[in-house]
């Protein structure tokens, strides 16, 4: 999983017990075996038995991994909330990030066009919330042997999109960067929606274009929440 996950510091597991060391490599040997079927097959053609086949575990193992297939969507989303924060963590917090988010989200996206078509029709059909519920979080050893020993990784959240949109646009309205009017919500909800609709117009045919049409709308959206700073600025004065 190299080409789609970063890697930022060397791996040190002596920390963890074997059963969550198993346990860790068990569930990414899964899902890595998926993300590679996602290059040669349409999500329905799937099977868990060949998954478990290729991460050398049981199919009855698979259930007390995944509840379904489905949930294998959901784990990749986590993990690459950690990625997107570890690559992001020397950028400036706020709007800097943001982009940033999207032009890393797009050239790993480039590389395997078919999983985020999938991970949208996947977004579309589940309740996301609902199935996290149901779902083991992502273990502090998962995300040292797939993102290294990194200080202060058990710190970094696995929580998806929205909480990393609302974290950098919640910052730009503290520091000044944004105006006070600007709803980190809102404006989250906004730019998750370009996130996801941007490549439904896109990935099929021009996936190599994806990084320059993120660009133009998350700087059309982020265009326009400056410009209520200077609206706000002028209803006060």
């Amino acid at each position: 999983m190299a080409e789609l996950f970063g890697n930022y510091a060397p791996e040190d597991l002596s920390g963890f017990s074997v059963r969550a060391i198993k346990f860790a490599r068990a569930r990414l040997a899964v899902l890595k075996s998926f993300i590679y079927e996602l290059t040669e097959k349409n999500y329905e053609d799937i099977r868990i038995k060949d998954l478990c086949r290729d991460a050398e575990i049981s199919e009855p193992s698979f259930y007390n991994y995944f509840p379904r297939k489905d949930d294998l969507f959901l784990y990749f989303i986590s993990l690459w909330s950690v990625d997107v924060q570890l690559h992001c963590r020397e950028i400036k917090q706020g709007t800097e990030t943001i982009r940033e988010l999207y032009r890393y989200t797009a050239a790993n996206s480039a590389k395997n066009p078919g999983l985020i078509k999938e991970i949208i029709a996947y977004q579309a059909r589940t309740n996301t919330a609902q199935s996290k519920e149901k779902v083991t979080s992502v273990t502090l050893a998962e995300k040292s042997i797939l993102f290294g020993n990194v200080p202060g990784l058990a710190e970094i959240p696995d929580q998806g999109l929205g909480p990393v949109l609302i974290q950098n646009l919640t910052h730009a309205v503290d520091s000044g960067e944004l105006p006070e009017s600007v709803s980190p919500q809102i404006y989250a909800l906004i730019l998750a929606s370009l996130f996801f609709g941007v490549p439904v117009i896109t990935i099929h045919n021009e996936p190599e274009k994806l990084a320059g049409y993120y660009d133009l709308a998350v700087n059309q959206i982020l265009s326009t929440a400056k410009l209520q700073k200077g609206k706000h600025r002028r209803r006060t004065r």
